[in-house]
């Protein structure tokens, strides 16, 4: 008997090739050895191929080299030449087998690595019984968003028979009891139902595969396939972000990905966003990334988090260089939501929320402050401000106005803290046409009243098939948000009245028997809460864009585009004028004004054209994909603002209700334009080999005619390991593995001005002339220095990467190594004062980032019980390596300096706390004041007997060196758990002044830490000698080690628990699917910081900040 193998068996080779092969299957199996362990043996191989028209042997090839197995059978037996459409995604092999035999009367048995084809044997009762038992089964295929799936193949594993589902979803196939239907399409994790004597009609949810490699992501315009691609991208899905109350999207990417740090240090409405730094702070000016919507650059503020379909986020140069010039800082890709064809789906969700703080100072009582108050004028050699007696007062609370203990936090956080989220959306189509349709609000009010947001947000995505070969989208979003919070005369807005309600002593009245303010220096803050002064800020964005796709012939395909966004910024403040009284006369003491008022006005318009052709061709085993590219960029901003004072009164809040007198206008124009040509060439050698290139040329307006163009080339090779014969021992286990490497060149112009060439003139700089007899006369000067040298910033990226997809992707696995060199960074340096002009902008200096990323995932289905993992680890090692020969730059307590991390911590190092007097006088000179015990000993760097600027060194940085973030989900009969970890690692910050507390008769507060102060009788404090004058243990004037803490923290960010509420059910009131859930943000954090402070606070807080919030809610789940 002759015996036909669907590939040629290769002659053995020498003895040196097996024990080459010997070594490589051995180190192979040593560096996987780790990820095998309690993995069952019994994993059968998987195969992954899509070819429409494939041959059967063609199949049976792949078979042969994917899975290491062999297919053998008579030559009489098979139609190997019969062709079938081939969509496996990780299938089993008896699938495959299955559907390849389908219709010619076999069955194969396995047996190790060999498959033998035979003919059936004669059945005919079983068929015949069969055949009188079979009945036509329908049903619906859904996707997880209740979106029906048109195109999933349902085969019945006996019969061999296959059908596919309609453009609405539904199927019909004839089967009998204990028949297993299978269902599967590319992109989805296959299903398997037994059928029995009571199944008439089925409803299937397929999920997404997206956690396997071979999902398609989104890149710089256009997707590839994650197996082909060589760059560094990080990718997170609508799930990942849907239902948690986050208000915007950077907070939503927190601890989501790996090497993107975010870092949220504000909870106040509408101003709550995070800062977002991809692989660390890569430049010593601009570090936003650039954002793109749906192919427009934009801004995340511009998009409602639940309008969102995929984050794609390009970390590197071989993946961000197709930006150019914009792109050295990372960039994120934002896609939205499309219609799919299908019947018309309704979504609904909302929830309702209740925020508290996270932190507040535990501020002392009265009594204690005033103890306190009396033991640092004790300290000073000063007589003591209160009595026993005044001190029992106000502990006693028998004179509330004399002695108050006035918990003023309790007064100020008393806003109802609600926040509501309603979002619809209706999306489908024909084969034809797709459409989405939503519309979203969102309200939120502070723990402060007066504090609020609310934003209104519509969205219409349209795709249409015009033509055979022309097909037309377009994308309209639009977005109508305010944000409101009370205001005061004192420059920094809310900030200021967030100061005095840290800053006003427990001591001083909230009002006086008369209803009177009590008052500080600068007033009462309570005063301003509540007087009705408002700053109150509108925002308007529209950002649309229409494009096409022509294909010209097969492969190649033109997609013009263009695109349009407005913003609209209009702020008003105005601020009523507050009259403070005599508490014992009554009479007017103390007036805060004039009233005023101050309108401001932003217009922006943005015009984007882009026109791409794209190519993309298989010959064979090669695969080639070409892109060219050419973009236009015009911004124009017009400003207009108004200001006038003394209004008759409180009431009128329009500006011409003002007096012209001493009233001000201000006003601007500026444009911007950028014009680019692009391109990117991608190969692969039978998906094994892979290579892409890419290169911008970019010029921008910003920099003189001879420095305006850049060019910014990447290229990116990757080998696929695990498609090599060598690997098939493993590939059962190990189902993917990819090594990449890359090298690119990005650029950066952000955080300058639109005309830093050219020097400025400015208006309203007056001159005097005249002699014996001057008069001033109006005119203009020079104030900015011009610099027509200045270029693109430039950032040098290399990385290499390794993606592993073990036991069926169940466990997969990225890791990735990069080191970013950015230089000619654009800089305003000091020059001496004879220059007299604004030093113009350089290109000096230089910054290294390098680091590690790991992306760990697993998921399991056991049953009705379904889990999965998603851990991320990003380290950091940030350092400046070039100032252009000056340094170090200090600010405060932060400074620049060559060799060290950009704004590191700069101070002096404490070596605790003098005890004796015998101690103070042995030590280097310290200045603050006359030395005692209990004052902080600094140590004498430089060993001149002297303590003075010479003696601060590095203490730390406020910038993590490690980030994390660990994702739990499990799923079981409806229920569903999700628990989601974020935090940081290696991580300086501290606090000063009001917010690590002050004694005072009227401007400080102490908090609990002060308790444990030094005294002679407490010499093992936690707390230097107190003081009241800032002196030299002030970590304001002498910034220092003693101060500066570990700000690591590890965070519960989000706890989510829902319930899905059974079909049958649902189905009663016309709902195909009902979910309810409870969600925690911001639930607890642990971290050794000062535990009334969030870790994540800014760089040295002195009380300006709005507390993070932790917010319990509720929330809903509706789709029609």
């Amino acid at each position: 008997m002759k015996l036909y193998n669907s590939t040629k068996i290769s002659k053995p080779g020498n003895q040196s090739d097996l024990r080459t092969n010997i070594r490589r299957m051995a180190s192979l199996a040593l560096v996987f050895s780790l990820f095998l362990i309690q993995v069952s043996a019994k994993s059968r191989a998987q195969i992954t191929y899509s070819q429409k028209g494939a041959t059967i042997s063609r199949v049976f090839k792949e078979i042969r080299k994917q899975a290491g197995v062999d297919v053998f059978w008579q030559s009489n037996v098979l139609n190997d030449k019969v062709k079938i459409n081939a969509q496996f995604l990780n299938a089993p092999l008896e699938e495959v087998l299955t559907q390849c035999i389908a219709g010619q009367d076999l069955v194969f048995t396995i047996k190790d690595k060999t498959v033998i084809l035979t003919k059936k044997e004669a059945a005919v009762s079983a068929d015949l019984k069969s055949a009188f038992s079979r009945m036509e089964i329908t049903g619906t295929i859904f996707g997880e968003k209740e979106e029906t799936l048109p195109g999933v193949n349902v085969m019945n594993k006996k019969t061999g028979k296959v059908v596919t589902s309609d453009a609405n979803g539904v199927f019909k196939i004839a089967a009998s009891p204990n028949d297993e239907l299978l269902f599967s399409s590319l992109g989805y994790i296959s299903q398997t139902i037994v059928v029995t004597d009571k199944t008439s009609k089925l409803t299937i949810t397929l999920v997404p595969s997206s956690i396997g490699l071979e999902n398609v992501i989104v890149v710089g315009y256009g997707v590839q396939k994650k197996v082909n691609v060589t760059g560094s991208v990080a990718s997170v899905g609508a799930k990942e972000l849907e239902n948690r109350p986050v208000t915007n999207v950077s907070n939503a990417l927190q601890g989501t990905m790996a090497g993107v740090t975010v870092t949220q240090s504000n909870g106040q409405p509408g101003k709550d966003a995070g800062k977002i730094n991809i692989r660390g702070i890569g430049t010593l000016g601009g570090t936003n990334p650039m954002v793109i919507v749906d192919g427009i650059i934009s801004s995340m503020d511009n998009v409602n988090p639940n309008d969102i379909d995929n984050i794609s986020v390009l970390k590197d140069a071989a993946s961000a260089s197709i930006y150019g010039s914009r792109a050295s800082n990372g960039v994120i890709l934002i896609t939205t939501k499309k219609g799919k064809a299908g019947t018309s789906v309704i979504h609904y969700n909302a929830y309702l929320g209740k925020q508290k703080p996270t932190n507040l100072p535990d501020y002392l009582p009265s009594w204690d402050a005033a103890a306190l108050y009396n033991l640092a004028l004790k300290n000073e050699g000063k007589p003591l401000r209160y009595t026993d007696a005044e001190i029992q007062k106000f502990r006693d609370g028998s004179d509330p106005f004399n002695y108050p203990n006035t918990d003023w936090l309790g007064l100020f956080y008393k806003g109802n803290g609600i926040q509501q989220n309603h979002y619809l959306d209706v999306s489908g189509g024909t084969e034809k046409t797709q459409y989405m349709v939503s519309l979203g609000y969102f309200d939120e009010n502070g723990l402060v009243k007066g504090t609020n947001t609310n934003k209104y947000t519509s969205r219409i995505n349209l795709t249409t098939q015009a033509t055979k070969g022309i097909k037309i989208n377009a994308n309209l979003g639009f977005i109508n948000s305010t944000m409101q919070e009370p205001a005061n005369p004192f420059t920094g807005d809310f900030a200021q009245v967030i100061r005095q309600i840290n800053r006003i002593s427990p001591m001083v009245p909230y009002k006086y028997a008369n209803g009177n303010y009590g008052y500080i220096s600068d007033g009462n803050p309570m005063a301003w809460l509540e007087g009705g002064s408002f700053n109150r800020e509108k925002y308007y964005n529209l950002l649309g864009n229409v494009g096409a796709d022509l294909t010209i012939i097969e492969g190649l395909h033109f997609k013009p585009t263009v695109g349009y966004q407005l913003n609209i910024d209009q702020n008003k403040k105005f601020i009523k004028d507050q009259q403070y009284y005599d508490k014992i006369t009554g009479a007017p003491s103390f007036y805060q004004g004039p009233n005023s008022l101050k309108d401001y006005n932003e217009f922006l318009n943005v015009v984007t054209l882009q026109a791409l052709l794209q190519y993309d061709k298989t010959f064979g085993k090669h695969t080639i994909g070409a892109l060219a590219g050419y973009s236009e960029e015009s911004n124009s901003v017009n400003v207009l603002e108004g200001y006038r004072k003394r209004f008759l009164n409180n009431s009128l809040s329009e500006i011409n209700a003002g007096p012209i007198d001493g009233q001000t206008t201000a006003g601007y124009a500026n444009e911007l334009a950028l014009r680019s040509g692009f391109g990117r060439i991608n190969y692969s050698f039978d998906s094994r080999y892979l290579l892409e290139a890419n290169l911008r040329y970019d010029a921008t307006s910003r920099f003189a005619p001879l420095q305006r163009w850049g060019a910014f080339p990447s290229f990116s090779a990757g080998w696929r390991i695990s498609q090599e014969a060598f690997f098939a021992p493993v590939k059962s286990w190990v189902n993917e593995l990819k090594l990449r490497g890359s090298w690119g060149k990005l650029g950066n112009q952000s955080d300058i001005a639109n005309y830093p060439y050219i020097s400025t003139i400015n208006t309203g700089l007056d001159y005097v002339f005249g002699g014996t007899a001057p008069a001033i006369a109006p005119g203009v000067a020079v104030v900015n220095g011009a610099n027509e040298k200045i270029k693109w910033e430039s950032a040098t990226t290399t990385g290499i990467g390794l993606d592993a997809g073990i036991y069926n992707n169940k466990l997969t696995l990225s890791v990735d190594y990069f080191n970013k060199k950015t230089g000619d960074i654009l800089l305003s340096l000091p020059i001496g004062e004879v220059y007299g002009l604004v030093p113009p902008v350089q290109n000096a200096g230089s910054v290294k980032n390098s680091g590690w990323e790991f992306m760990l995932t697993y998921h399991d289905v056991k049953g009705d019980f379904s889990y999965g993992a998603n851990l991320n680890a990003s380290f950091i090692k940030n350092e400046i390596t070039d100032l252009h020969g000056i340094g170090p730059i200090i600010s405060g307590a932060t400074f620049r300096q060559v060799g060290y991390p950009i704004d590191g911590f700069y101070g002096y190092i404490s070596d605790g706390i003098f005890q004796t007097k015998a101690e103070v006088d042995a030590h280097a000179t310290q200045s603050g004041g006359t030395i005692a015990p209990g004052d902080l000993k600094y140590r004498d760097l430089n060993g001149d007997g002297v303590i003075n600027g010479s003696d601060r060194t590095y203490l730390g940085s406020r910038f993590p060196k490690a980030t994390f973030g660990i994702n739990l989900n499990a799923a079981w009969k409806g229920f569903d758990l999700t628990v989601f970890l974020q935090g940081a690692a290696d991580v300086k910050n501290y606090v000063q002044g009001i917010m690590l507390g002050q004694v005072s008769s009227s401007t400080g507060k102490p908090t609990s830490a002060l308790l444990d102060s030094w005294t002679p009788e407490n010499t093992d404090a936690t707390f230097p000698r107190l003081w009241t004058n800032f002196r030299q243990n002030d970590p304001s004037g002498m910034p220092s080690s003693y101060w500066i803490r570990d700000a690591s923290y590890q965070r519960m960010k989000n706890l989510q628990l829902g319930y899905t509420l059974p079909e049958k059910y649902v189905k009663r009131i016309g709902l195909s699917r009902a979910r309810i859930y409870y969600s925690g943000q911001n639930l607890f954090t642990i971290t050794n910081f000062y535990k009334w402070v969030d870790p994540e606070a800014p760089r040295g807080d002195n009380g300006y900040t709005y507390p993070q919030v932790l917010v319990n809610s509720i929330g809903l789940n509706i789709t029609f």
